[in-house]
């Protein structure tokens, strides 16, 4: 377990696990965007 990414497997699940947690910031990421390019 000391090289976890050798498998692409535990690294697909990582970046899955990293997905999901990152979602319920989803839409406010978005908006933040939205307001990032009309301002700009």
């Amino acid at each position: 377990m000391s090289q976890p990414f050798k498998d692409p497997f535990n690294f697909v699940y990582f970046l899955g696990f990293l997905l999901v947690m990152m979602l319920p910031t989803l839409p406010a990421t978005l908006s933040w965007l939205k307001h990032l390019n009309l301002i700009s």
